[in-house]
């Protein structure tokens, strides 16, 4: 393989930049330093056992033209050339990523891969499929499922497994019950209540900084979005999801709980607060073979998840892949993931489970360590550094997480976000602050001036973030925009994570050219149909602003007939609460609305409707309320100042 040459403009405008000389200078080097027998391993298995090849599939929104999952786009990947803007190791597991279509894993196990960010794996039941997992939308999940029936004919869903609490696992659930409405659902303990705190709550902050983490918006092409290390890209299509999930709960005799579903025999391991705050694997004894969700996948995962997430446990993370070693390790003959391809051999399977094991482990221990001497978050992830041992395998990559935003993540879940400088106790805004910077540094111009000869010298770190200091002084600064832009865009080219070359390009691209409007979704009005009305109500809960709210002390009663529910509530010092699921005496204002104005009201800036909505009381009272809720913002600024 060689690197592309290209002509270089190191004009600042608007274009999208070829790689710099240091660029491609970084990347070569990275390139020379790859392990191409690792790779060739991961080469075999990601193409091995496929029993029907899709190649780059296309997948619409139904009975329109628009694209929900589109591998196509990805096509230029198949060049032999590794381009000087892409990490050479991205790049390849990005043509990893690129095999599509039904595959096998053992006689009664396969997956569908390809079809979105995740996996859909089916186990033979005796009377029909286990599905565990539904990927992300409908759209994807069906046409997974129709690549089924299309291979082995008519064989009707028996039961449907969600590992964990992701929405890239089950949102696509009413894509597989198309027709099967009655299947029994199982998924781990705390799965709703998951569901609702990670998705739901912040489900429009982590909708908006998902559109950066995975790079939906960006193109797809040498200079664009490549992978996410797990998979391409989450799909575009609706998410969905349904009531009556069978919550599987610990067993307080045996470390796993036992199974018969349609005649096939599950030990279920609960893994909490791993991957995920609800999440378990599943071992098949007859099979011999592994579900190990998405504890151990191909590449190092998240300990924090840039979307925005509370952050994981690593030490619980490793705890519970010995305690699957220890489980199943003595017979188990092949492990499957909920993302990208199976591995296979008892020793290879335990190796494999045994390094991972260690390096979140590693990163936690190691992060202890220089936090008791002293060493601050920005500095732990600068530092801490895998041994040989571990980096050497192609799967503790940095495709998906990074060492160094993952030790951070281990700073902040033992220390928090103060370092112990008092100085940093309570800083300047960001907008304040930086005008002052700008000033003392001797000015807009003078700043850029000096800027772009750091940018000629290739420190592209150093360039970002003293250009952001003239964009917060003045956003309306465009060759500070195009200038920041510029050096993003490097830091993107050579970014071994998917995410975070998706987090630089998308910055880039908000400067050059403005926001981006969110493609998806995670609070569809499928997934309230089956979220209690005490966890939608909430969603006006945290929308209350307090001060205008401060003096108000009344109870407002809700009935929502359609949803044949009830509830009584109250705001009261700045506080909307829920109280119970009847209605009360006394109460200032009963309105009555259907389920799809109430989920308007608590999704959207359309407060007032009274068309569809009956007041009952204190017609002011109502208004006052809906008054003091604050506007969502679901494309708020993230590369300026809040407008």
């Amino acid at each position: 393989m060689k690197f592309n040459k290209h002509i270089r403009n190191m004009d600042h405008d608007n274009l999208r930049k070829p790689a710099t000389s240091k660029t491609s200078l970084i990347n070569k080097g990275f390139y020379q330093q790859m392990n191409w027998g690792k790779l060739k391993t991961e080469q075999n298995l990601a193409s091995q056992n496929v029993v029907v090849n899709v190649p780059l599939p296309v997948i619409y929104r139904n009975n329109t033209s628009q694209t929900v999952w589109d591998l196509n786009r990805y096509s230029f990947l198949l060049q032999e050339q590794t381009p000087d803007t892409v990490h050479p190791k991205l790049w390849e597991q990005g043509k990893l990523n690129l095999h599509s279509g039904l595959f096998k894993v053992t006689e009664n196990i396969y997956q569908v891969r390809g079809f979105d960010l995740a996996n859909i794996s089916v186990v033979k039941g005796k009377t029909g499929w286990i599905v565990i997992d539904c990927l992300t939308s409908q759209e994807t999940a069906a046409a997974a499922l129709q690549l089924l029936k299309e291979y082995f004919g008519s064989f009707p869903i028996s039961a449907i497994i969600f590992s964990h609490s992701h929405t890239d696992h089950y949102g696509g659930i009413l894509g597989i019950l198309q027709s099967e409405k009655t299947v029994k659902v199982y998924a781990p303990k705390d799965f709703m209540k998951s569901v609702i705190q990670e998705n739901i709550t912040a489900g429009v902050a982590m909708s908006r900084r998902s559109a950066y983490m995975y790079g939906e918006p960006l193109p797809r092409d040498n200079k664009g979005q490549i992978d996410d290390g797990i998979g391409k890209t989450v799909s575009t299509g609706r998410v969905t999801l349904i009531r009556n999930v069978q919550e599987i709960l610990p067993n307080d005799h045996e470390p796993y709980v036992e199974k018969i579903i349609d005649g096939m025999k599950i030990q279920f391991q609960l893994t909490p607060n791993t991957e995920a705050p609800a999440e378990m694997n599943m071992y098949f004894p007859s099979e011999k073979s592994l579900c190990i969700a998405e504890n151990c996948t191909a590449t190092l995962h998240n300990i924090y998840t840039l979307r925005g997430a509370q952050v994981r446990d690593p030490v619980a993370w490793a705890a519970y892949l010995q305690q699957a070693i220890d489980l199943f390790g003595d017979s188990l003959t092949s492990i499957f993931g909920v993302h990208n391809w199976p591995r296979f051999g008892n020793k290879y399977c335990i190796d494999y489970m045994e390094k991972q094991r260690d390096m979140y482990q590693y990163i936690n221990d190691q992060t202890l360590r220089l936090i008791n001497q002293g060493y601050t978050l920005e500095e732990v992830g600068r530092m801490i550094k895998l041994p040989e041992s571990l980096s050497d395998e192609w799967y503790n990559s940095s495709f998906y997480g990074t060492v160094n935003h993952n030790s951070k993540a281990v700073y902040q879940k033992y220390m928090g976000w103060y370092n112990g400088n008092p100085i940093d106790l309570n800083k300047l805004l960001p907008e304040e602050s930086a005008r002052k910077y700008v000033e003392y540094m001797g000015g807009e111009d003078t700043v850029l001036e000096k800027a772009k000869k750091s940018y000629q010298d290739g420190e592209y770190q150093w360039v970002a973030e003293v250009t952001k200091q003239v964009i917060f002084s003045d956003p309306n600064n465009k060759k500070a925009k195009l200038l920041c832009a510029d050096a993003l865009e490097q830091l993107g080219y050579i970014a071994e994570s998917g995410p975070w070359r998706n987090e630089y390009l998308m910055g880039a691209q908000e400067l050059r050219f403005g926001k981006t409007l969110i493609p998806i979704s995670t609070i569809t009005n499928e997934v309230l149909d089956v979220i209690p009305l005490k966890d939608i109500l909430y969603l006006l809960s945290i929308r209350v602003d307090g001060i205008k709210a401060g003096n108000f002390d009344y109870k407002i009663n809700f009935v929502i007939p359609d949803r044949k529910e009830k509830a009584a509530t109250e705001i009261k010092r700045g506080i909307f609460r829920y109280l119970k699921s009847e209605l009360i005496n006394g109460a200032a204002v009963t309105v009555t609305m259907w389920k799809d104005r109430l989920y308007e009201l608590v999704t959207t800036n359309n407060l007032i409707n009274h068309s569809i909505t009956i007041i009952q009381g204190d017609k002011n009272k109502w208004e006052s309320f809906l008054a003091a809720l604050d506007k969502i913002d679901p494309n708020f600024n993230i590369m300026t100042p809040k407008e």
